[in-house]
């Protein structure tokens, strides 16, 4: 009996033990899952329905053993070898050890329920479906290699990659190797366009910023306009027509003050290159120097090329250089034969040297004949012509200064010039100001006397109130013809010196012009004599509105003048020679018999004179074009007019040039090295900006 019921307590042990590790396995799981719950994301959704359905078989379970674990927390073989350590240790062990067990099967059950909630890992074997991966390693994506349509992380297992059967039925035959190659084709396929996309927007930067910074020294503008102004306003243009998202690659154009200034020198040694290179191929060139003080006091000199290239004559700037020192024609020859020597120019192709003839200048002509014995030196037509015009007789001279202390007095002080100013808008004027006379601005002779004799009667008025020396001038008739005459003369000397002032002029064409000029001072004299004042318009309508004749001392000294100005410009000017005026009419008789040249060169001129086709091209062309344009026809003939024709008339260009350099530096960018923006500035050859930009090393940084 007392057997009997030690086994009746041991089984009651048993069961009870069995319920309170029923109860304890039911609490601790259902923490665990409400801890699980707590932690899925919306990404885990998958997770949370499998979890929703191990709490159903846990409770479907726990009647038969409440230590069971669900298969799927588990690795294959788990739940077999969990379930038979247990059965062996219920069976050899107290409740107290059961105990134990029990907390040390629920930690292991919590470890494999933590190792359920992990990311899966991607295997080369996805890869006979047709996936690679995107993204790290720890989370990775699988990613088809047909379409390139990524899905999540969840679905990487084989039962759920039928993305091929899906949509890309064609491919599902297909083996590893083939999806293998597929995916290293899109790898470095994608590597190499993004490579490519990046670098092309760089060197498409590094273009636009060439660009910017070619325009900026084309409008002789400072290198900050670029950071200043043109970036700010491309930025703000981007953003309006094309929306944000292209706004950053305008921020990839580098517009830095140093940039440009590099850019611009890039470009100017660019430019200066291919002019070199064009004076070279060209059989012969001609060159024009002159020589000037800037903003910072500095002297410079600059030389001016023409030459021929694809039988169109071309005008450049060739050497813009500062001197250091005196300004001597030794020193000009030496900075010009230096320069010459660096960059291999040969003297004996210089067909022709235009100065202004200064003191400065006056011995560069001698040492350039020297080293080029086929030169021709030209004086400056403009220059020959001011000074053909600067005398004038002693009455003519006083007037015209008197007229310019009237003028002086009024612009020299402001409030002259306002009191003066209010005053002409009272009285309803043309004008409302007087102008400045200066010797350096040859056309102010006549603007000044013209705008003086113009408001004559303002300028009385305010004598009235403002007493002069020279008030009694402006009443005085004799007085007031002379400024007329002035007046009109110098009008048509400004008109003569601004047809002068023209690249393509020739030396036929500043002949034929100071011929004309000649012929018309002496018809004025005789129209003056006969009393026909008409051919001086200004003068006439004055006499006109104030019935007058003109008196018989004015008429003296305009004789006089036009007779000095008449053996002025024979002196400055002297005339051609006939036999090379068939160069200018190779199609006129009587030029062709004069012309002195050799028998074939005779002949060929004959054959050119009746050649019906190109006198019509002749008409149609400017004289050293055309005969550049018959060079290969005509050799000889071609060679021997592009010597008389190239060679320059007048310093005008390195006048301009001179102009523009002050507008480049000027006393806001004194410290500016002006050369490269020069270069840019006045050249008419465009950088080859294909080549610079080739040259640099694209970085995205700057």
């Amino acid at each position: 009996m007392q057997h009997l019921r030690d086994i009746s307590k041991a089984n009651m042990r048993n069961a009870f033990a069995n319920h309170v590790t029923q109860c304890l396995t039911h609490s601790f799981i259902f923490m665990v899952l409400d801890l699980i719950k707590s932690n899925i994301r919306g990404s885990d959704l998958r997770n949370l329905t499998e979890v929703r359905e191990t709490e159903w078989i846990i409770n479907l379970r726990a009647d038969r053993h409440p230590d069971i674990v669900m298969d799927k927390w588990l690795k294959p073989g788990t739940t077999k070898e969990l379930t038979h350590d247990m059965s062996i240790e219920c069976d050899q062990s107290t409740s107290q050890d059961m105990s134990n067990i029990l907390v040390q099967n629920t930690n292991q059950a919590q470890s494999l329920v933590s190792q359920r909630g992990k990311k899966r890992k991607y295997c080369d074997g996805y890869m006979k479906y047709g996936f690679s991966y995107v993204g790290n390693e720890d989370c990775p994506k699988p990613q088809c290699v047909v379409c390139g349509e990524v899905l999540s992380n969840g679905s990487m297992k084989p039962s759920l990659l039928l993305h091929l059967e899906t949509k890309h039925a064609n491919y599902k035959n297909k083996e590893y190797s083939f999806f293998k190659r597929l995916a290293e084709n899109n790898k470095r396929l994608n590597l190499t366009s993004y490579m490519l996309s990046g670098n092309k927007d760089y060197e498409n930067a590094v273009e636009a910023s060439y660009r910017v910074s070619y325009r900026s020294a084309k409008c002789g503008k400072s290198h900050t306009i670029a950071e200043n102004l043109i970036s700010p306003c491309i930025t703000d243009a981007v953003r309006c027509m094309l929306g944000e998202e292209h706004v950053w690659k305008m921020t990839t154009i580098p517009p830095l003050n140093n940039t440009i200034s590099r850019r611009i020198e890039d470009m100017s040694d660019d430019v200066e290159m291919t002019v070199i290179g064009r004076i070279k191929s060209s059989k012969i060139f001609a060159i024009q120097v002159d020589e000037s003080t800037d903003v910072a006091n500095c002297a410079i000199l600059l030389v001016i090329a023409r030459y021929v290239k694809d039988n169109e004559v071309e005008e450049n700037l060739l050497l813009c250089h500062s001197l250091s020192q005196r300004r001597w024609g030794e020193d000009i020859f030496n900075i010009i034969d230096c320069y010459f020597k660096e960059k291999e120019i040969n003297w004996s192709n210089c067909c022709g040297l235009c100065t202004d003839d200064a003191k400065s200048i006056s011995g560069l002509r001698g040492l350039v004949m020297k080293v080029a014995t086929n030169i021709s030196w030209s004086h400056c037509c403009i220059h020959r012509q001011s000074l053909a015009c600067k005398n004038l007789p002693g009455e003519l001279k006083l007037v015209l200064d008197e007229a310019v202390k009237v003028v002086n007095f009024i612009k020299s002080k402001s409030t002259n010039s306002r009191i003066f100013k209010a005053l002409c808008e009272e009285m309803m004027s043309p004008h409302s100001t007087l102008l400045l006379h200066t010797e350096v601005r040859w056309l102010s002779h006549g603007k000044v006397l013209t705008r003086l004799f113009e408001l004559r009667h303002e300028v009385q008025v305010f004598f009235e109130d403002h007493p002069f020396f020279l008030a009694s001038k402006l009443h005085d008739c004799n007085w007031l013809q002379a400024l007329a005459y002035l007046s009109d003369i110098f009008q048509i000397i400004n008109k003569l010196n601004l047809t002068l002032q023209n690249s393509s002029i020739t030396i036929f064409n500043v002949s034929d012009k100071i011929e004309s000029m000649i012929k018309k001072l002496d018809f004025w004299r005789s129209c003056l004599e006969n009393g026909q004042t008409e051919v001086f318009e200004t003068l006439h309508n004055f006499l006109s509105e104030n019935k007058l004749n003109l008196s018989r001392e004015i008429r003296k000294k305009i004789n006089e003048h036009l007779n000095g100005l008449k053996s002025d410009f024979q002196k400055y000017f002297p005339k051609l020679e006939e036999e090379i005026y068939w160069i200018s009419n190779p199609f006129e008789e009587q030029y062709v018999l004069a012309a002195k040249l050799s028998v074939k060169e005779k002949e060929k001129l004959i054959e050119l004179s009746t050649d019906s086709t190109l006198n019509s091209e002749f008409k149609g062309h400017f004289l050293i074009n055309f005969w550049a344009n018959i060079s290969r026809e005509y050799e000889q003939l071609s060679d021997k007019a592009l010597l008389f024709l190239l060679p320059f008339t007048s310093t005008e260009l390195a006048e301009r040039d001179f102009s523009s350099y002050v507008l480049i530096k000027n006393k806001y960018h004194n410290k500016l090295n002006a050369v490269p923006d020069l270069r840019l500035h006045l050249s008419s050859v465009e950088p080859n900006f294909k080549k610079l930009c080739a040259s640099k090393q694209v970085q995205g940084s700057h």
